[in-house]
């Protein structure tokens, strides 16, 4: 999953959504030693996040027809399009209208800009551009996708059809997406519910004793 659908994956503490945020920067399981409550429970949910959406048959489907239009970009594809059906059924994703998409959209920015010491690998890079141009915000759009796509291409080797259907097809297509997000997602939610509620640090850190 990208940026925004981590994010609000997340419990509600700043500190587990930074490492949520940043896990990718940390390979492997050297990390645990001395490592903190918060960060276990961040990038062990970062993990579990990414291993359960992409296992998901919905997300096999999906990226079956994909693969055709953007090759080995499938993945980064859905992804980048799940934040965007995030933002078109937040409220059902919530299960209440507040926070609206743009108020948890500033808090997140906000711990972000809090802890950016704790920031490691490409979110360390990409943050100061991500707090300037509000990339989560603009995910509510196909051109803020397009232009997300057209920025990964412009890094990556071999994204040249991922940016350009982006650009070009995506806008008449995109609705075919809509029934994985929302067959998907739900599913998402109640297992990362249950994977951090049942984490070894959860209690410890619900006690508010450590982050």
């Amino acid at each position: 999953m990208n940026f925004l659908a981590h994010l609000h994956l997340s419990p509600n503490l700043s500190e587990v959504r930074v490492f949520n945020f940043t896990a990718d920067g940390f390979k492997g399981q050297g990390w645990r030693e001395d490592s903190t409550p918060a960060q276990r429970l961040g990038i062990d949910l970062h993990r579990f996040i990414d291993q359960f959406a992409d296992a998901h048959p919905k997300s096999l489907n999906a990226k079956k027809l994909l693969y055709p239009k953007v090759g080995k970009y499938a993945p980064v594809a859905l992804d980048l399009m799940g934040d965007f059906f995030l933002h078109r059924h937040w409220n059902w994703t919530q299960h209440r209208p507040v926070p609206t998409a743009p108020e948890f959209i500033q808090i997140c920015l906000e711990d972000i800009a809090t802890h950016q010491n704790l920031l490691v690998g490409r979110a360390a890079h990409m943050a100061p551009h991500l707090l300037k141009e509000n990339w989560l915000l603009s995910y509510q759009s196909v051109e803020g996708l397009a232009r997300a796509a057209s920025g990964i291409a412009c890094r990556h080797r071999g994204g040249e059809a991922f940016a350009h259907y982006f650009n070009t097809t995506l806008e008449r297509e995109i609705n075919l997406f809509e029934p994985w997000f929302l067959g998907m997602y739900e599913d998402l939610q109640l297992a990362t519910k249950n994977f951090y509620e049942q984490h070894l640090d959860w209690e410890q850190l619900q006690d508010g004793n450590a982050q």
